[in-house]
């Protein structure tokens, strides 16, 4: 009822004087005359809206009377806003914000009043004249009600810039308040815009010519369409700037004051970045609105903010997005292209000389005698000199080019902490392979027990030792698991000994069969002379007795006379009568076979 909201709006004012007086009572009492003022303008500006919606409410019966009605009550709420705004200008700026929530009330009104009354006017058709009449003074009105909005559009203009203007001289400290005003304007902006622009849709509903109206307004949103794109990229670049002050003040212990100043204007200007693009995708979605195309200033949003939005999706958005990237490339290309590829040049030039180096003195080295390692520890170095050398000649390139390969190298160097920590079981081969290495305990060409196998070292790797089996099968076996294990080393010696065991007969004369073999020694090329053979007795066993024969041979010579060594003895015992004995067992019955056999073992 019109009375409670009056009786309302008392309050309201009223309220407002109180927490005014409470926090400042001189304050509050310079103020209260432009309050009251404020107040004042707005209860007389709504007892004549009232009273033309009362007329309205009255004259529902009669669409004519209505419609007139209508239109009244619609001039007085637009004259209650202007009252609004005179008080407001009046008083200095006192209690603005009251002023504009009631302005907001007052344009919803209004709006919903020319809904309705464009939807009663088609019903006024039987009347002639009269509805003409009607749309005219309609048509009136909304010339009158978009000069309203015009002059708010320039108001909230003016003082965008005003804020704007400020911006350079506002303490790091308040930027954020400023920042968070000017979006304020800039929503308040959009807005009206967004009104502006159905007061000219009532207009042609009604038969309005406003073919020029709306040319100025697709003017002015295409000019401010260019605007925000042109402010929203120079953001981005004073973003870019203030990012690269404060790394380089961070890096240089810049003092604390610098480092917050540097802080507070970086995140004024990803909040400056972020109003102006809220205001992009506003005035873009008017200018769609309107039928025009948006692709390049959408295209200029992403490409500023670097945010991914649902306009992506639109193919001439991402063709546009993909042929300005395409052409940023190739521009690029075209201005450093040539610098590059010498660039490249110079760094493939200094890998290749480099690993050229590192192999002409590694085999220098070894001619000259400078380093004495083992064929295993050769092989590896020999084979670890090109990937040294590509790793040496690359940093030695991109220093000569301008490039920081610190940086580079460093990188490399997290990434194979991060690598290790992922493979750890190789890293212990790795580990396993440089103890190996260091403590040397077998070479190329040695014949090892080693990781649970037995073959001749073949290669060895920082991961793994490739081993050749006696059969001739190739085994690739982890260096951990050969660290971790015993490693036998059968050839590490020049000389071995061979160990046989012959047996004799207890009939046969022993000394006789010691000396047999010790003359079947000396005759064989492979036994060496020092340290002599050793030919004795280890055991009397029950067949025979066991006899050591154990004479001492080169390594090379080890396996081939072990093998050859039993034939040996047999053939000599043969030629010189001496039996080899293999137990034999008799039974022997007792009485003629009676009782149970009697077993006799004999040799």
């Amino acid at each position: 009822p019109p009375m409670l909201h009056t009786a309302r709006l008392l309050l309201v004012v009223a309220l407002a004087i109180l927490a005014l007086y409470a926090a400042n009572p001189v304050a509050a009492q310079e103020d209260q005359a432009a309050t009251d003022t404020i107040a004042a303008d707005s209860l007389s500006a709504d007892s004549l809206a009232v009273s033309a919606d009362s007329a309205a409410a009255a004259a529902d019966t009669i669409p004519v009377d209505r419609a007139r009605a209508m239109l009244a009550s619609m001039s007085a709420l637009v004259d209650s806003i202007y009252a609004l705004d005179a008080a407001v200008r009046e008083a200095g700026g006192a209690d603005i914000e009251l002023a504009r929530i009631q302005a907001v009330r007052q344009v919803d009104r209004i709006s919903a009043l020319e809904e309705e009354l464009i939807e009663l006017i088609p019903s006024l058709a039987v009347e002639g004249p009269v509805a003409d009449s009607i749309a005219e003074e309609l048509g009136a009105f909304l010339s009158r009600e978009a000069e309203m909005y015009d002059t708010a559009i320039d108001r909230n203009l003016d003082a965008i810039r005003n804020l704007r203007d400020r911006r350079a001289v506002t303490p790091p400290d308040s930027l954020d308040d400023l920042e968070a005003e000017m979006r304020r304007y800039k929503a308040r902006l959009d807005s009206v815009l967004v009104r502006r622009m159905e007061v000219l849709d009532a207009a042609d509903e009604i038969g309005v010519d406003t073919e020029a109206e709306w040319e100025q307004v697709d003017l002015w949103l295409r000019n401010q369409a260019e605007t925000l794109v042109g402010r929203l990229q120079i953001a981005v670049v004073s973003r870019d700037q203030l990012r690269r002050r404060l790394r380089d003040a961070q890096r240089a212990s810049a003092p604390e004051s610098e480092v917050a100043s540097l802080r507070l204007h970086l995140q004024a200007a990803e909040d400056r970045i972020s109003g102006s693009a809220a205001s992009l995708t506003s005035t873009a979605n008017l200018l769609a609105r309107r039928g025009i195309d948006t692709d390049q200033y959408r295209q200029a949003l992403i490409r500023s903010t670097g945010q991914v939005t649902g306009d992506i999706l639109d193919p001439g958005v991402a063709l546009g997005v993909l042929r300005d990237w395409l052409g940023s490339i190739w521009q690029w290309v075209k201005d450093n292209g040539l610098t590059l590829f010498v660039r490249f040049l110079i760094v493939i030039a200094s890998i290749f000389v480099t690993r050229i180096a590192f192999r002409f003195a590694w085999w220098l080295f070894r001619i000259i005698g400078l380093v004495s390692l083992s064929q295993l520890m050769t092989g590896l170095v020999t084979r670890m000199t090109r990937p040294l050398g590509t790793i040496v000649g690359l940093a030695i390139g991109l220093w000569f080019v301008g490039v920081d390969a610190t940086t580079l190298l460093a990188g490399l160097g997290v990434a194979g902490v991060i690598i290790g920590l992922a493979l750890q079981d190789s890293m212990s081969n790795l580990a396993a392979g440089l103890f190996i290495l260091t403590h040397r305990p077998y070479d190329v060409g040695d014949l090892v027990s080693a990781g649970g196998v037995v073959g001749k070292v073949q290669a060895m790797g920082l991961a793994n030792t490739t081993i050749t089996t006696l059969d001739n099968r190739r085994l690739f076996v982890p260096n951990r698991k050969i660290w971790s294990d015993i490693i036998e080393n059968r050839t590490a010696e020049k000389i071995r000994r061979v160990e046989v065991t012959a047996t004799v007969s207890y009939r046969d004369d022993l000394d006789r069969a010691l000396e047999v073999l010790r003359n079947l020694l000396s005759e064989c090329e492979q036994v060496l002379k020092d340290p002599p053979p050793d030919v004795f007795v280890t055991k009397l066993a029950d067949s025979a007795i066991e006899v050591a024969v154990r004479p001492w041979t080169k390594s090379d010579d080890w396996w081939p006379f072990t093998q050859d060594l039993p034939r040996l003895i047999r053939n000599r015992f043969r030629e010189e009568g001496i039996e080899i004995p293999f137990p034999v067992r008799e039974l022997v019955h007792r009485d003629g076979g009676g009782g149970e056999p009697e077993i006799r073992e004999d040799a």
